[in-house]
Order: C-alpha cells, then structure tokens, then sequence
C-alpha cells in the first residue's frame, strides 16, 4: 500500500477523481466533482492510498468544508478507507499524510467536520463546537494544533 499525494497539476489528478467519484460513500462523488469542477489552492492537497492500482483509501487538505459557518481552516475532509482494508490504520495514516501537508503550508493546526465518535479523538482532536453542514446534518467541529517541538510525535510514522 502506497500513498500519493496529489495536486491540481498532478497527471494522474483525473484518473484518481475518477476512482474516487466510484466509492461507496456520498462524499466520494461530492470530492470528485469538486475535484473536477474547482479551482483549488496551491497548498490543498487530495492523498490517495493505492494497493497496486486500486484506490484503498483518500481524504483532501481543503480550505473548506461542508460546513459553511466557520473561519477555521485547513480541513482534513473526506477520510476514507474501502471496506476491504479497514483495520489497517489506513485512516491514521492518511490524516498523518495530510497534517503534514498542513504543516508544510504553514499552518499551526488542522480541523475536521464530522459525524463520527471516537475516531479522530484517538489521533489528538477535540471538539471544539457544533455546526450544521451545507446538508442540514448537525457536524461536530475538531482540531488539532501541531505542538512546537515535535508535531507528529504522538503518531507513528506513517
């Protein structure tokens, strides 16, 4: 299993929006299409995690997210790992991959809109508000500050 890191400018830009536009979650099709209509960021990012040439996994490093009423950004978004492949720490990693895009770009911490219980918590977020989405769904806001000494440092490599 391999993960990529891709921009707007990567070859393969399409290709992947393709395969992600094809998993078994909404917000596949939604990031494909924002992949395929948007202008993205010189530092927003979309990391894949690939087995031979099958998509296993992806999330994005976007400015913005499904929820609308917020000055927070980067967001990690769309962190997915196939069905096949769950268990694995696939999630962990890709979160890694994208802090440290953030990281790379200058930010001091990261967000992430979510539904889910438990899961991000493990990798250092708290809670830090409640917003509805742009669907209607009541989202719990997450952050995470990267610590001055060692940012990554509660995280295995990944």
């Amino acid at each position: 299993m391999h993960l990529h890191t891709l921009t707007q400018e990567s070859p393969d830009w399409a290709y992947w929006a393709k395969e992600i536009a094809s998993i078994d979650w909404a917000a596949g099709a939604y990031l494909a299409k924002k992949m395929t209509t948007t202008k993205f960021l010189p530092w927003e990012r979309v990391i894949v995690a690939e087995d031979g040439d099958r998509l296993v996994g992806c999330c994005a490093l976007l400015a913005k997210d499904i929820v609308e009423n917020t000055t927070a950004t980067p967001f990690i978004s769309t962190v997915y790992v196939v069905p096949d492949y769950r268990g694995h720490h696939i999630s962990q990693q890709l979160v890694i991959r994208a802090e440290r895009e953030a990281e790379a770009a200058h930010f001091k911490s990261t967000f992430i809109a979510t539904e889910h219980m438990g899961l991000y918590e493990k990798l250092g977020y708290s809670e830090f508000t409640r917003e509805p989405d742009i669907f209607g769904r009541e989202m719990r806001l997450l952050a995470r500050s990267f610590p001055k000494d060692d940012p990554f440092g509660h995280l295995p490599n990944g």
